[in-house]
């Protein structure tokens, strides 16, 4: 199971758009929420991928 892949499609489902890439992360931001999320882009496990989907539930509540 790919979990990089996984939480770039959580993202982009949730409105997060890729802003650009770096050396070590991807920065995706939302623009209707005005929040950004640094993406790892080595060492991607389960653990990154529970955080990164706790980080997008956690905006979207402070969103609305």
């Amino acid at each position: 199971m790919n979990y990089r892949r996984l939480t770039i499609k959580a993202l982009e489902e949730n409105g997060y758009e890729l802003k650009r890439n770096g050396t070590n992360h991807d920065i995706y931001y939302n623009k209707k929420l005005k929040k950004r999320i640094s993406l790892e882009r080595h060492n991607f496990d389960k653990y990154v991928y529970d955080y990164i989907l706790k980080e997008i539930k956690h905006n979207s509540r402070a969103g609305s």
